[in-house]
């Protein structure tokens, strides 16, 4: 039995990772089941994807051929809004500075390492490239919040925008070390 791994995504890809990200959507998440759950903001359609592609890549942990999570990276704000904001106060970190996210786990798959998985293989594959790592979370994920802290990834700053708090957390990806899963 093959042990879980970590590949960039390809354009066959595309269906599962959209399909996975749709089902993390805030309005598919039942509004008492977001901060314990997670979510992801906005929608999530393949025009959506598409802006998130041209980076250097989306990251997929797979199980036995099932996806069980993606993260999505660029070199900047392929979305408006908080990825905009999070690329503006990230500028004085060591450039170019690689933004990640969203991170999606299947739900058969949460809470086994799946997301340290993920940023350990996308750190090993982008760390000489990318001196610094950026990601923002939305305040009432908390699911994502308590992810990223157990990380051992550091709170560079929070922001609100449009009555909603974030905070940005960053890394070094060449000298990335995570916490090992309890």
């Amino acid at each position: 039995m093959p042990p879980m791994s970590v590949r960039l995504a390809t354009a066959e890809d595309r269906p599962a990772i959209l399909d996975l990200l749709r089902s993390a959507q805030e309005d598919a998440v039942p509004e008492g089941k977001r901060a314990e759950q997670g979510f992801l903001p906005g929608e999530w359609d393949e025009e959506a994807l598409e802006a998130c592609s041209g980076g250097p890549g989306i990251f997929l942990a797979e199980d036995k051929n099932k996806l069980a999570g993606v993260v999505l990276t660029s070199e900047g704000a392929a979305r408006p809004g908080p990825a905009q904001r999070t690329e503006e106060l990230t500028k004085s970190l060591d450039g170019p500075v690689l933004h990640w996210g969203p991170v999606v786990v299947a739900p058969k798959y949460r809470g086994k390492g799946v997301v340290r998985m993920l940023l350990s293989g996308m750190a090993l594959m982008l760390g000489e490239r990318y001196p610094s790592a950026a990601l923002y979370v939305e305040n009432t994920n908390q699911r994502a919040l308590k992810v990223h802290r157990a990380l051992g990834v550091k709170k560079h700053t929070t922001f609100t925008l449009d009555d909603r708090t974030y905070t940005v957390f960053t890394f070094a990806p060449g000298d990335f070390k995570p916490k090992p899963a309890k």
